[in-house]
């Protein structure tokens, strides 16, 4: 298969044919995703680029739609099945793509290629590669999404690469001899590109080599007046340099030996064309992976930038990124590439007689710089911050000159281009490790665990590194297992490193000793949280202010997210969570951060927090939430009942309900005194949980003693909400008159406190207990009062209702009926993120197929439902598994159709098959019962 970006989307078939994308929004969506190849890319970013910032309310179930389309509109082109090439990740999307299977990607190679092959002295070789790269174009990229916010960056950016392959593909005619032949086609691009100063410095020179001076003083002029009237600026110190060798026709000026491979390249090559330079950087025993995508960008942006910074944490690479770019910027600056290491420097005073030294006790660096064309490596310049005003006014001094610079924070002086490096990609992590294990262990192979290690030790390469050394002692399990504390493990490594890098606690160390007192409190205290925060919690729990954060993200220490949040890198934060837990402040600390948590899931007084984006909040914060419950057990457990029962719903659908269970029991079993209000609460949370896990007897238990207690109070509110999970407890244990006893005990309660939302689920479970009585036509009714109420009062979107209407309809035998009613369900599931339900409604698509005979439908839908429960951690509960292992008779399961559809789920995402399910909904002019504007009370 092949991709195109440099032009219109274009997607060709493996048969040779363009394949049809299935409208615009899909297409959309492909382009995104070719941006960033092999990477994740957030539903969350995603659904802001395809609505540009202003998502309709649908947005969510939309993108499932346009990627489940996609998905197959490129499945289909694929004769043969094989690995999914468009995959669901971690809150997002990834794309699969060979490096020679999307345009962009052969391109930059091609043009990578070409660089090499010049600065080896194969200046044929380079051309042809030029040559082929430019081939690849077919127009403007990406020029179908032209007025798209999301692309313009990016045409822009590739606008970049497209003419500076054309100017080095001149220069490397010109250094054949070949001006004669290139002059019509840069006239042409001068018109195309009028404010670029290299394309004009061409155009002059090779008038001049072809005997046409007066023409090559003209183009100067041309070009002075386009720049001064256009834009307001003189032309490059370059571009006056060569105007004045022109006009004292300086016979090194018709140099054109095809062995001068800097020719035409770099920033002195208009005005003469000296070889490179010597390359003075420390030589690398082993070579750089995993980093050609940022090695092309920043190629590109040393074409218009000449201070460059690379920043990040410690250990992401910084160093071994900036020497691999300046070797490869060599053959543009004659004058050399130079190494500073200031690693050893300790005042910023002596960082411009350190690089006098490395160019060789230079006694006026200013006066030096000025005539040179060179290239400064300053490595390691955070502990030297403040010579970055140096640094500048020596840039400023040297227009000849280019600077890179790696940092753990940015310079922050006008000339500076910053380049956050990142950790590695999955794919690169890998093979830095597999390489680094072989030095050690010839023989690795990486096993299963491998992807999961390289998360864990947050695809740092230098931490990668130090733990690929532990192959010869642990195996692929033994490791993982031991990076739950990577830091001890994380040292010992190779000999030659520097001391700061010898092990990850040192890197680490380095940035934490460079901070400042508050910085270094802040970002201590900054280890409370486990998982990723914002910034209101940081300020309340933490006391930190907006320039300490921003600060540590400067210092590549603390790092934003796409949402909004913060957080720190797992290595990182172990760093700092050894601090914290040794300072005096950690109670405190972490007294304020549980008790943020607990009041997490209290709303009005002390009930729980019910509304859909709170409790999408839980769920998102649910490793900070759990250390706040943990917290409570032993400081304040009544302040933590309201959340637990807030977090029933979101980590019932989350598949967590065991940790739920556990906490419940710890807290009952405690040496803490509960107020018999206290021990009421915790006791119908407990059985709430205990019944969907299935222990009934232990749940009834629970609730019983619950209901006691609250009868004993006079607490009426607390009687009908145990009276409701009692009646619950009940349906899943396959008792509907003794549901529906105690559910319409509960309704009564709760229509005399007039309590809209716990009328709408105890109607709820009232129809389930009707129904499994075989009383439709009251069922029917009081799904559709409970789903209205919800629906009026802005609850919730009635899901759970439509879902166990079409439970009714498939007991009663009504096929289409059920259906409809499981595929709305579904619907409404998947757009609130309600996994579990997304399971039952599988489950219930799968007995509809049953019914209708149709076997392999049945096999596929009912697998695709039992992997959702695999993968969250939960059971279909009780009667309502038991109603859908009678539809999936034994004679069925058995067949040869049945087998083929359980074989055909097993490569399946499950999620994106139900957003096809969904997506393939026809109109058909059907509402449930619930939607209809007379009242919603009518029986269809």
């Amino acid at each position: 298969m092949r991709f195109g970006i440099l032009g219109p989307l274009q997607v060709i078939g493996d048969d040779g044919r363009e394949l049809a994308l299935g409208g615009r929004m899909p297409r959309t969506v492909l382009a995104i995703l070719l941006l960033r190849p092999n990477e994740v890319v957030s539903s969350d970013r995603l659904v802001e680029e395809l609505w540009e910032g202003a998502p309709p309310a649908s947005a969510a179930k939309g993108l499932h739609v346009h990627v489940s389309r996609l998905r197959r509109a490129l499945a289909a082109s694929q004769p043969e099945p094989g690995e999914e090439r468009l995959v669901t990740a971690a809150g997002g999307y990834l794309l699969r793509i060979a490096p020679d299977e999307l345009d962009l990607l052969r391109c930059q190679g091609l043009i990578g290629e070409g660089r090499s092959l010049l600065a080896a002295g194969d200046p044929d070789g380079a051309l042809a590669a030029l040559n082929a790269a430019l081939e690849l174009w077919r127009g403007e990229a990406l020029c179908d999404f032209e007025y798209d916010v999301f692309a313009q960056a990016e045409i822009a950016r590739l606008g970049e690469l497209r003419a500076t392959a054309l100017e080095e593909r001149v220069a490397v005619e010109m250094l054949l001899g070949r001006e004669a032949q290139v002059l019509g086609e840069l006239e042409r691009l001068v018109r195309a590109y009028p404010f670029r100063e290299r394309l004009r410095g061409q155009l002059m020179l090779a008038l001049y080599r072809t005997g046409r001076q007066a023409e090559a003083l003209a183009a100067y002029r041309a070009a002075r007046s386009v720049l001064v009237e256009e834009l307001g600026i003189e032309p490059s110190v370059e571009l006056r340099q060569l105007h004045e060798a022109i006009l004292a026709q300086d016979g090194s000026l018709l140099q054109t030996d095809p062995g001068d491979s800097a020719a035409g390249t770099g920033p002195r090559a208009t005005t003469d064309a000296r070889a490179p330079g010597d390359v003075h950087l420390p030589a690398q025993a082993t070579p750089l992976i995993g980093r050609e995508r940022e090695l092309g960008e920043l190629v590109t942006l040393a074409d218009s930038c000449r201070l460059i910074t690379l920043t990040g944490t410690g250990g992401t690479g910084k160093t071994r990124l900036g020497m691999a770019l300046a070797a490869g910027l060599a053959d543009r600056y004659p004058d050399g590439v130079w190494w500073v290491p200031l690693a050893m420097v300790s005042e910023a005073r002596l960082v411009p007689a350190a690089i006098a030294a490395a160019l060789g006790d230079i006694a006026d660096l200013p006066m030096y710089l000025r005539r040179r064309a060179l290239l400064l490596v300053l490595d390691n310049f955070e502990q030297v911050i403040d010579a970055a005003r140096a640094v500048s006014e020596l840039l400023s001094g040297a227009p000849g000159c280019g600077v890179i610079v790696t940092s753990r924070e940015r310079l922050g002086v006008a000339a500076e281009q910053e380049y956050p490096v990142a950790p590695l990609s999955s794919d690169a992590a890998v093979e830095l490790f597999a390489a680094r294990a072989r030095q050690v262990d010839p023989g690795y192979e990486p096993g299963a665990e491998i992807d999961a290690i390289c998360e864990r030790l947050d695809r740092l390469p230098l931490a990668l590194e130090l733990a690929a050394t532990r192959v010869k002692l642990l195996s692929g399990q033994q490791l993982l297992n031991r990076l739950d504390q990577r830091l001890p493990l994380l040292a010992g490594g190779r000999r030659d490193l520097p001391k700061r890098h010898s092990t990850m606690r040192a890197t680490i160390a380095w940035s934490y000793d460079l901070l400042t007192a508050p910085e270094q409190r802040l970002f201590t205290r900054l280890a409370v949280f486990v998982g990723s925060f914002e910034l209101e919690a940081a300020e309340q729990i933490c006391d930190a202010d907006l320039d300490a954060m921003r600060s540590l993200i400067d210092k590549s220490l603390l790092r934003p997210d796409e949402n909004g949040r913060f957080f720190l890198l797992g290595t990182t934060r172990e760093y700092a969570l050894e601090r914290f837990d040794s300072s005096d402040e950690h109670d405190e600390i972490r007294a304020r951060h549980a008790r943020w948590y607990l009041a997490l899931g209290v709303a009005d007084g002390d009930r729980p927090r019910e509304r859909a984006d709170d409790l999408v909040r839980l769920r998102q914060e649910a490793t900070d939430v759990g250390l706040a419950l943990a917290w409570a057990l032993d400081h304040d457990i009544a302040a933590a009942l309201p959340l637990a029962d807030a977090l029933f719903s979101p980590w019932l659908e989350a598949g967590r309900i065991h940790e739920l269970t556990q906490w419940y029991e710890r807290a009952l079993a405690g040496q803490t005194t509960l107020s018999l209000a206290d021990r009421a609460k915790a006791l119908a949370g407990l059985g709430q949980a205990l019944v969907f896990l299935e222990r009934i007897d232990q749940a009834r238990a629970a609730l019983i003693r619950a209901l006691t207690l609250y009868r004993e109070a006079g607490d009426e509110r607390g009687e009908g909400l145990v009276l409701h999970r009692l009646g619950v407890a009940e349906l899943v244990a396959g008792a509907p008159e003794m549901a529906l006893t105690w559910a319409e005990q509960a309704l009564a309660i709760y229509e005399r406190l007039d309590d809209s939302r716990a009328i709408a689920g105890t109607l709820h479970h009232v129809a389930e207990a009707l129904r499994d009585l075989g009383d439709f036509e009251r069922s029917v009714e009081r799904f559709a009062r409970s789903i209205e109420i919800q629906r009026a009062n802005g609850f919730d979107s009635g899901s759970s209702g439509v879902h166990s209407l079409g439970d009714l309809y498939l007991d009663k035998g009504d096929m289409p009926t059920a259906e409809r009613y499981y595929r709305e369900a579904l619907a409404l599931g998947l757009q609130e993120g309600d996994v579990r339900l997304g399971a039952y409604c599988l489950a219930g698509l799968a007995c509809v197929a049953a019914g209708n005979g149709d076997a392999a439908a049945a096999g596929r839908l009912w697998t695709l439902a039992q992997r959702l429960e695999h993968e969250i951690g939960f059971r279909l509960v009780g009667a309502e598994r038991v109603r859908y292992e009678q539809a999936l008779t034994p004679a069925l399961a058995n067949t040869d159709e049945y087998r083929a559809g359980v074989a055909d789920a097993a490569n399946i995402d499950p999620l994106t098959a139900a957003a096809e399910i969904v997506e393939n909904m026809r109109p058909s002019g059907f509402e449930p019962p619930a939607f209809r504007s007379g009242g919603g009370r009518s029986i269809p």
